[in-house]
């Protein structure tokens, strides 16, 4: 996993649909303090972040980017708050592939005595994302604790 942070302020934020705790925008556009404008697309967001991310909004934000899926996992703003919030819906889905593999596998071996190839690909997908994608929830924490003493400029 990948994590980036910009200083300056959110320009514009088209909202694509907000559901059980987490929004997906169409588009971020963030302005920098320096250098060109940055766009993020299909950036998903836990609910608690996505209402900070308002046309105007200054601060410092933390993205980050894991397989397919990028957002923003932090917000820090000039007054001192601070929100966190990191989307794991994709590690649960990996969990979930995993287990019912796992149950496909067994059913399998039970009524006909061999596993299906893609059982076991499945099975390797689900362990391996959700390792992943644990180690990405990690890391984006950790940049969130290491960076406790910002203080805009």
């Amino acid at each position: 996993m990948t994590t980036s942070i910009i200083d300056g302020r959110v320009e514009s934020a088209e909202l694509r649909r907000a559901r059980g705790g987490l929004s997906v925008f169409r588009t971020i556009t963030f302005q920098p303090d320096s250098g060109p404008t940055r766009t993020i697309r299909n950036a998903v967001v836990k609910q608690n972040v996505a209402d900070e991310l308002t046309p105007g909004t200054q601060g410092r934000f933390y993205l980050y980017n894991a397989f397919d899926q990028k957002g923003v996992h932090v917000v820090r703003t000039p007054d001192g708050r601070a929100t966190y919030g990191f989307a794991t819906n994709n590690q649960k889905l990996f969990l979930l592939t995993g287990v019912l593999s796992v149950v496909w596998m067994a059913l399998r071996i039970a009524t006909e005595g061999d596993v299906p190839l893609l059982a076991i690909l499945l099975l390797i997908l689900g362990v391996v994302g959700y390792i992943f994608m644990g180690k990405g929830e990690r890391e984006a924490r950790t940049q969130f604790d290491g960076d406790g003493g910002y203080h805009p400029t």
